[in-house]
């Protein structure tokens, strides 16, 4: 007789975990980094975290509090609207996806592994809705950017994250 073995994980949300942090850089107004794990989807500004200008470096990081197999990330950034006269995510280029075992504020990016470059130019946009492969074990994801969109008024690098999904398994510890 065969018998066959079959183990199946479930995916979860790891960012909507009551044990999740999420940090960023800088904060504009009241638009903290929790509301970019708050499980509301929209994209319109007030529904964002969002960093404040006038920095070279904006991040916005969740912190798992111990290492999880990380499977992929889903990203969405702020959108206003398709008409012309509507708020663009010409912010979001260039940006990256980073995990770490090691906060950003610790890491030097050689000590970070790398999952995503966005490598979009002016005046080409990102999409505002993007899901990133990232199969990694790590206690930290890092969205980063040094961006300063010159479509901008104001400068400095600036993230407009509205949520992040991070899906993956508590990592297993090997003996």
């Amino acid at each position: 007789m065969i018998y066959s073995l079959y183990v199946i994980f479930k995916q979860e949300n790891l960012s909507r975990r009551p044990t999740t942090v999420l940090t960023q850089s800088s904060t504009y107004h009241a638009q903290t980094a929790s509301i970019a794990n708050d499980g509301d989807v929209q994209t319109n500004e007030q529904h964002c975290a969002h960093t404040a200008h006038n920095h070279p470096k904006a991040w916005l990081q969740v912190d798992f509090g111990h290492s999880y197999s990380i499977n992929n990330v889903k990203i969405y950034y702020r959108k206003e609207g398709n008409e012309m006269k509507d708020w663009k995510q010409f912010r979001f280029r260039q940006f990256y996806l980073d995990v770490s075992n090691s906060s950003a504020t610790h890491t030097p990016t050689s000590q970070k592994t790398r999952c995503y470059t966005d490598n979009t130019t002016a005046p080409d946009l990102p999409p505002n809705i993007i899901a990133i492969t990232c199969k990694q074990t790590a206690r930290y994801v890092i969205v980063e950017t040094t961006y300063d969109a010159p479509e901008d008024e104001i400068t400095g690098a600036i993230l407009e994250i509205c949520e992040i999904e991070v899906y993956g398994n508590q990592a297993l510890k090997s003996n």
